[in-house]
């Protein structure tokens, strides 16, 4: 395969796959934007307990704060 042909076929191809890329990166952004906010459909309850925070740390972190003054 003479050299010209295999520049030209590598040109081609990193040219498809930056436009698979950007592609792929604008799907996922595109999704995120037009997903709602889980604060939307989600109690705060529902969002606390996803991020981790329990009723149980909350007391803790009261407690700190008021022991704290």
């Amino acid at each position: 395969m003479p050299i010209e042909k295999l520049a030209m076929d590598a040109t081609f191809d990193a040219a498809r796959f930056a436009a698979a890329a950007v592609k792929d990166t604008w799907s996922v952004l595109d999704a995120a934007a037009e997903k709602p906010a889980p604060s939307r459909y989600l109690g705060a309850k529902a969002v606390q307990a996803i991020q981790g925070v329990t009723d149980q740390a909350q007391k803790i972190a009261g407690a700190a704060v008021q022991a704290a003054n």
